[in-house]
């Protein structure tokens, strides 16, 4: 019976290291995105989900109303409603140093050739989604918010429909 060779082994082992370091994490803020959130007023709270350039809007926002309704459940509410909604993304431009833009090679028939190297001349631009939802828990029928009944979220039902989203 062979064994796979230990650069097999290696290269998928970095090669999963590698991919799982590019996503946002799921779970409170870190250098990689996350959520935090911030109560501001009586069963007004202020949730975030940080994103980053491998995050889309779509995800960041689905991510957001999990962490949304995790709030809900975990303060006794079976709903929540977003008032507020301050959504925005960032733009981050790196401009890179140029020491050297110009390449200078002698060659074996030629003598000398010069190159422009495109890597160190250009900018390069990478979004990152940040959602900022302002929601209001409450219980159904219980409470103010129940007259948005269009606009309320059943927090269960957002937990089960986006668990496999989260793991």
């Amino acid at each position: 019976m062979r064994y796979p060779s230990k650069l097999i082994v290696t290269t998928a082992f970095f090669s999963t290291l590698y991919f799982s370091a590019c996503a946002t994490s799921y779970g409170p803020r870190n250098a990689l995105g996350g959520y935090e959130e911030s109560d501001v007023g009586k069963d007004l709270i202020e949730v975030r989900f940080y994103g980053n350039q491998h995050t889309t809007a779509d995800k960041t926002i689905q991510l957001l109303l999990y962490r949304c309704a995790e709030l809900a459940l975990e303060r006794g509410f079976d709903s929540f409603v977003v008032i507020q909604d301050q959504s925005y993304s960032d733009d981050i431009v790196q401009n890179p140093t140029i020491r050297k833009p110009f390449e200078t090679r002698e060659t074996m028939s030629a003598g000398f050739r010069t190159t422009v190297s495109p890597d160190h001349t250009r900018a390069t631009t990478s979004t990152s989604w940040v959602g900022v939802y302002v929601v209001a828990v409450f219980n159904q029928n219980n409470s103010f918010y129940s007259q948005y009944k269009r606009s309320r979220f059943d927090a269960q039902k957002i937990i089960n429909d986006l668990k496999s989203t989260v793991n």
